[in-house]
């Protein structure tokens, strides 16, 4: 029988299958589906009785469903206290497990193919595109050679294109040298999400060695998180710092987007780089720790496009109930999915970019 799950996650899932269900109520999934098996507690169960069998449990499609049925939020670890579990990693190590047992979705199969041959998301459902036309008229901006490398990433790439413009224009107009990498390569998120480990890492270490030990930014939250590297919301933050900001031309509500917020606690700074920007910001019911996911991360549009969309949902209802009139989150799939919803939502670099804009 083949070891398909490390011992510590084996141990983690044990423990969370025993757990009373802390991390229950803050679970996007089980507040869409009200399944059990649909939250941290069922995907343990179902992880524990997997590993009993070997290959043929993670094989079986109640367990492959049950744990791609997941953004990765990280909504359920505040909750959580329970030691050893982390339960995003968990459920990246089960997917790892479907991966090596051969039982990835072939919508995930495809994902990875496609994000190695260079091409990103270009709408919620399996269209690819290639990015490389957008990055050329980026580099009419760019300073060849410049230490800091402004890495988009697949997300804002393919679903947000001015969105990095924005980035670009705000840079530029804050008087931040950048550069571009001489070619798109996804970071390996793409394949992290759906468990193919190896790809991950060889695509990972491609972005890292192409970057030639120089200064990497990365825009997608997602990527900055894989690769290690540092948000565009922090780089913007340290450029608007002690910056005389304009009189307050408008008032914005700030989304916290949850791998910038509660994977890497990047809280402070877009709010501090919306202030110096000139904006008054004002805050959801549900931020920081307690932000509502919505629904882009995890591979969960393609492969639960129905439970994207009550995540995403979930999340409208909070902006309607605060009243927002105009929203800014640091994550380009987030404003594309929130403006395709109603919502007047831009992406952090836009508003940024539109305000240094208006200035004399």
């Amino acid at each position: 029988m083949t070891e398909l799950l490390a011992p510590e996650q084996v141990m983690a899932a044990r423990r969370c299958s025993s757990c009373p269900k802390m991390c229950r109520s803050a679970c996007p999934t089980q507040a869409v589906t009200g399944n059990e098996r649909h939250q941290p507690w069922g995907h343990a169960r179902q992880v524990v009785a997997a590993e009993r069998r070997g290959d043929a449990g993670f094989v079986d499609p109640e367990l492959v469903d049950g744990v791609y049925a997941c953004a990765t939020c990280s909504a359920c670890t505040p909750p959580c206290h329970v030691d050893g579990v982390e339960t995003p990693l968990l459920t990246w190590a089960a997917r790892a497990a479907v991966h090596r047992a051969g039982a990835t979705p072939p919508i995930g199969l495809e994902a990875v193919r496609q994000a190695q041959a260079g091409n990103v998301p270009a709408a919620e459902g399996a269209q690819w595109t290639d990015p490389s036309g957008l990055l050329d008229e980026l580099r009419t901006l760019a300073t060849p050679g410049a230490e800091l490398l402004l890495f988009p990433g697949c997300g804002a790439l393919g679903r947000r294109p001015q969105a990095v413009l924005s980035a670009a224009t705000a840079l530029s107009a804050l008087g931040v040298a950048f550069d571009l990498p001489e070619q798109h390569r996804c970071c390996g998120m793409v394949a992290r999400t759906f468990g193919d480990e190896a790809a991950a890492t060889e695509m990972r270490d491609a972005v890292l060695a192409a970057a030639e030990g120089r200064e990497l930014v990365v825009q997608s939250p997602s990527c900055s998180y894989w690769l290690g590297a540092e948000p565009l919301a922090a780089t913007l933050a340290r450029a608007l710092q002690g910056r005389e900001p304009t009189a307050r031309t408008a008032t914005v509500t700030y989304h916290d987007p949850c791998y910038l917020a509660r994977h890497q606690r990047i809280r402070d700074e877009p709010r501090q780089a919306l202030a110096a920007a000139g904006y008054q910001v004002e805050e959801l019911r549900r931020h920081g720790d307690t932000t509502q996911c919505s629904g882009r991360g995890g591979g969960l549009p393609l492969t639960h496009p129905d439970i994207a969309a009550g995540y995403l949902q979930l999340l409208v209802d909070d902006i309607a109930a605060a009243g927002a009139d105009r929203v800014v989150t640091g994550c380009a799939s987030c404003a594309t999915a929130l403006h395709n919803a109603g919502v007047a939502a831009e992406e952090l670099s836009e508003a940024i970019a539109a305000n240094l804009e208006a200035e004399p």
